[in-house]
């Protein structure tokens, strides 16, 4: 029993460092050696734990990121929200950002990782805004593929590529502070571009019907 504990916790220890390698440098840049230094352990006993260094970055995306991509997605009740909504469960997860800026920069179009079941995750979001387009919730005249990708972009841009955001804002996307504005901006973009399309649905169907007289 004692070994098997001892063995559980040089795991864990391994994928911890692992998971803070592989976010920081990517698959490519991420060193097994690096690894081994974080973790104070040798690279041999990484390699008895795991087979390599893809073995390695499949069970750090199985224990760590695997969750984040298996949430269910939900729309917010105001589709005014929906900038501002995704943005703020972005921000909850900064490693995971850093893991698909790097995953993006190494996968050279390859199938990644889970990604069968981040398909159908991102597949269930498009249903969502189909949904309300055809209720009339947002404008129907817009591509929905194309609407899905605005809402990732401006919930993840600023906090992937961080250095972009502090050279135009004077504030690294981590920063609270332009997160609370990021976040604000968002929710009134949402606004300005989705709430008259609310407001003209309501009032067509709270309009009283003009009673047919005789004809």
């Amino acid at each position: 029993m004692g070994k098997t504990r001892d063995s559980d916790r040089t795991r864990k220890r391994i994928l911890e460092c692992a998971v803070k390698e592989f976010s920081e440098r990517g698959f490519d840049g991420a060193r097994i050696s690096e690894i081994a230094r974080r973790a104070r352990l040798s690279k041999q006993l990484i390699h008895h734990h795991f087979r390599g260094k893809e073995a390695l970055f499949q069970a750090v995306h199985d224990l760590k990121f695997r969750p984040t991509t298996l949430w269910n997605e939900t729309l917010p009740p105001d589709p005014a929200d929906l900038f501002a909504e995704r943005f703020r469960k972005r921000a909850k997860d900064l490693d995971y950002l850093r893991f698909l800026t790097w995953e993006a920069a190494s996968a050279r179009n390859r199938k990644v990782p889970g990604e069968a079941a981040r398909g159908e995750r991102l597949a269930q979001y498009g249903a969502g805004l189909r949904l309300l387009q055809a209720e009339g919730r947002l404008p129907r005249d817009l591509d929905s593929r194309l609407l899905q990708l605005a809402i990732l972009a401006l919930a993840t841009y600023p906090m992937a590529f961080t250095q972009i955001t502090r050279m135009v804002t004077g504030h690294a996307g981590p920063d609270r502070r332009f997160q609370r504005e990021w976040h604000e901006f968002l929710r009134k973009l949402g606004k300005k571009l989705f709430d008259g399309t609310t407001r003209t649905i309501e009032s067509r169907s709270s309009a009283p019907r003009a009673s047919r007289g005789p004809g």
